[in-house]
């Protein structure tokens, strides 16, 4: 699996994070780039967007078959900068790996508790079940509601933010092609 090959790839420091490429690129056409301008063989996978990241910027993960690769590629690039087709700079950093927490919660916010731990009482044993939502009479139904609003005004920023971006860079792309 990609996830294994990464960190296998992480801990022998063939692991490179590129970035500002076009979010269209597909991996294949990652390797190709990478082939060409530095002459050495790799596997790429674009990364996909999130909620908080810029629809007009790509990131992809390159891992090379030796570390001498990496070395070579990130040596050329001290020196030199590779302009991408649509005149963008390449931006390359030696990839980072997420670190796992111990127990991760299927939800943000979420705390599971471990049934192990907890001796089953006799309340609990009894306990009749309840609505698995919230009611409108309750405080957490106002705090979700609360929280669907502020999640559709911070969707609202992204958006406008981007477009914005996406603006400016259609009016810089503009003067490049003027010259």
């Amino acid at each position: 699996p990609w996830e294994a090959r990464l960190k296998s790839a992480h801990d022998q420091g063939r692991f490179l994070l590129l970035q500002n490429l076009d979010p269209e690129y597909t991996s294949e056409e990652v390797q190709d780039i990478i082939g060409s301008a530095f002459k050495e063989s790799c596997t790429a996978k674009m990364v996909r967007h999130t909620a908080i990241s810029s629809p007009h910027s790509g990131q992809a993960f390159v891992i090379f078959k030796t570390r001498e690769a990496v070395d070579k590629v990130l040596n050329k690039l001290d020196d030199e900068c590779l302009m991408l087709p649509n005149q963008r700079p390449l931006v390359v950093s030696i990839g980072v790996l997420p670190k796992p927490s111990e127990k991760q919660t299927g939800f943000v916010g979420h705390l599971s508790i471990d049934r192990a731990r907890r001796p089953m009482q006799r309340e609990m044993k009894e306990a009749v079940s309840t609505p698995h939502y919230s009611q409108n009479n309750t405080i957490e139904y106002e705090m979700a509601m609360d929280w669907c609003l502020l999640q559709s005004k911070s969707d609202k920023w992204w958006a406008k933010l981007y477009e914005q971006q996406g603006k400016e860079l259609k009016r810089l792309k503009a003067g490049f092609k003027s010259k």
